[in-house]
């Protein structure tokens, strides 16, 4: 994840434990990362809420395919 902030010299990587509609993953960034990283996870995880709540898409794997697609496109 590239935040457009300076890296810190030596600052290390740490993992963080992330749930992604209700399945845990564990995920590596830098420190300073971290804030922006949980800001992205909870995004994620509401849009693929919306996604499942539509009834539409079913399957993990489909439903993230979608979000990705859909914020992409917002991009």
């Amino acid at each position: 994840m590239s935040s457009g902030k300076a890296l810190v010299p030596g600052e290390k990587t740490i993992t963080l434990d992330i749930n992604l509609l209700g399945r845990d993953y564990k995920v590596a960034c830098k420190e300073h990362e971290r804030a922006e990283l949980m800001e992205a996870v909870a995004y994620l995880d509401a849009q693929m809420r919306e996604i499942r709540g539509s009834g539409k898409i079913a399957g993990v794997d489909r439903i993230a395919v979608m979000a990705a697609l859909n914020i992409t496109n917002e991009l």
